[in-house]
């Protein structure tokens, strides 16, 4: 799909599908994938951009997930990590991480003093810093492990933000699915017990279970810290190479 970069497919379009793809099995149950109408439909909703806009709900639906999620947290893990007046697990990995964060940013952090008479100030410092470091690291392929790490957050983030989508739709088909059985049976007078109902079935319910068992708060924490530490480790990698590059301006 040339219109997404490889962070939307994988970040924000795989779990769009995931989300929706129990209407396709829904389609496949009911036999409605044969009309002409629905099939013309789908093709076209494919070729004007669907990819586009179920990307963009996924976004969105991240971006909301993700306030909230870093409200409960006391902020980004970045900020949190470079926060002098919170305790720290690794003292000596902080300070370096600060050190290489405003060098490379040209952002000066906030001290402790300052930290604790103006919080707010503080945070926005780091964040500003953190958010220039961000920009230099845009280079996917200089600094692959990273984007493989952001991916690997917003992929999570992402799926935590629909998972709200994702189990409504999947239970609906369940629902639908049983429903349809029971109709045919009762009202039609036919076996409705098939094996392409029960498939039907078992694979919404089995979504809904993904849903309800895999998307979590703890799932996209851990992802966030994977990229935070590497991001600021890139901060670490940028001031490094310029302090290489100005001692040796000739090579």
């Amino acid at each position: 799909m040339v219109w997404l970069d490889e962070y939307e497919r994988r970040a924000r379009l795989i779990p769009g599908l995931l989300a929706i793809f129990p209407l396709a099995i829904l389609l496949s149950v009911l036999s409605l994938r044969q009309l002409p109408t629905v099939s013309y439909a789908m093709g076209a909703a494919a070729v004007i951009g669907m990819p586009v806009v179920v990307a963009d709900i996924v976004r969105q639906r991240g971006r909301k997930t993700e306030k909230t999620l870093w409200a409960s947290w006391g902020g980004p893990p970045t900020t949190a990590w470079l926060r002098l007046r919170d305790s720290s697990d690794n003292e000596v990995q902080r300070d370096l991480w600060r050190k290489a964060v405003a060098e490379v940013s040209g952002v000066e952090l906030l001290s402790l003093r300052a930290e604790r008479a103006n919080p707010s100030r503080a945070d926005q410092a780091i964040a500003t810093a953190v958010g220039q470091v961000r920009d230099l690291t845009r280079d996917t392929a200089k600094f692959k492990l990273l984007f493989n790490e952001n991916r690997n957050y917003g992929f999570a983030r992402n799926l935590y933000g629909v998972r709200w989508i994702g189990r409504g739709i999947s239970l609906g088909g369940v629902m639908v699915v049983g429903a349809y059985m029971a109709w045919v049976s009762l009202g039609r007078h036919q076996d409705g017990i098939t094996a392409e109902s029960l498939f039907g079935v078992a694979s919404c319910l089995a979504f809904f279970i993904y849903w309800c068992v895999w998307p979590s708060p703890g799932r996209v924490r851990e992802a966030a810290n994977k990229y935070a530490q590497q991001l600021l480790q890139s901060a670490v990698t940028l001031k490094g190479e310029a302090h290489a590059a100005a001692s040796n301006p000739n090579a």
